[in-house]
């Protein structure tokens, strides 16, 4: 792990931006007031700002008129995959970055073991304790969590936006049994992972361990670590369904016979007419869809505990 020492500002003292999404899920303005609060009280130079509309975080975090040592992202996992595109696609010396949970869901910071606590947060900021965070390419895409095509990424399309932010999960759980049991004229998925040919119904690839929050879908990943893996869903009628939705609670879905759960390196992802895909919880157009790993390691601060395994 690596310490926060040799980004420290001209002054000494370490200097963190806090950049929050208004319009995720679990913003609080007296949160990240308090999570400001508790980074100045660690003599931390704090700055806080606001984004006004979808993709201000990203190109907040690619300017390298941006200076600070340590980029704080308070919102969803969205939220998050805005701050990791842009760090990304900076030049030069890159920024720490560090989680205030406060999103729809929050399967990054799950996955770290980060607390949505203000002065958790900013204890870990001061250690100065960090983990690599590996990432992977969609179509161009940065992503740090999945990507997915199916029926998954067909309930991602269809939950209503007001719904999501007020019932957050749920929003989502309500969106899938309407349309699990929903006639769909999807066709198979065709994907080609390192030059194997797989035909099935629903196909992730996985950079996390986990998905939807605490559940384990691909035992052999993980965002601190290189790789991606394949999840292929082979059916995808209601009850194969939930016969998978009770493997991934247990933890057993790399074992059911209905997925195939594989390490790759690559892998694209078509179908004979286009089918919906989306990157780390959020709507991102039909497929094809390539896929790859990213050869550049983002710098992200966690607990003394360390990331979750």
């Amino acid at each position: 792990m690596a310490a926060m020492g040799e980004a420290l500002g001209r002054t000494g003292r370490q200097r963190a931006l806090l950049v929050a999404n208004p319009a995720a899920g679990g913003y609080r303005a007296g949160r990240i007031a308090a999570v400001a609060q508790a980074l100045r009280a660690r003599g931390i130079e704090t700055e806080t700002r606001l984004t006004a509309a979808p993709g201000d975080l990203e190109r907040i975090a690619a300017d390298p008129a941006t200076t600070a040592d340590v980029i704080l992202a308070a919102g969803g996992d969205g939220t998050i995959n805005e701050a990791v595109a842009g760090l990304l696609a900076r030049p030069g010396t890159r920024p720490h970055l560090a989680l205030v949970p406060a999103g729809t869901a929050n399967v990054l910071a799950y996955e770290l073991g980060l607390s949505a606590r203000p002065a958790r947060i900013a204890a870990a900021v001061a250690t100065g304790r960090t983990a690599p965070l590996h990432t992977g390419r969609a179509n161009g895409r940065a992503f740090m969590l999945m990507v997915s095509a199916g029926f998954d990424a067909d309930v991602v399309h269809a939950v209503d936006p007001a719904a999501k932010r007020r019932w957050k999960q749920l929003a989502f759980v309500a969106t899938a049994f309407r349309r699990g049991f929903a006639r769909r004229n999807q066709p198979d998925l065709t994907v080609v992972a390192d030059g194997r040919a797989i035909r099935c119904r629903l196909a992730v690839v996985a950079k996390a361990i986990h998905y939807g929050g605490p559940f384990r879908i691909a035992p052999g990943a993980g965002t601190t670590r290189p790789g991606l893996h394949l999840v292929a869903l082979l059916k995808d009628d209601p009850w194969s369904l939930i016969r998978a939705g009770a493997a991934l609670i247990l933890g057993r879905l790399d074992r059911s016979p209905i997925a195939l759960v594989i390490p790759v390196t690559e892998c694209r992802i078509d179908a004979a007419a286009p089918v919906p895909v989306q990157i780390d919880g959020e709507a991102f157009g039909f497929t094809p869809v390539a896929v790859e790993t990213v050869a550049e390691i983002l710098r992200v601060v966690v607990p003394e505990a360390g990331p979750r395994t």
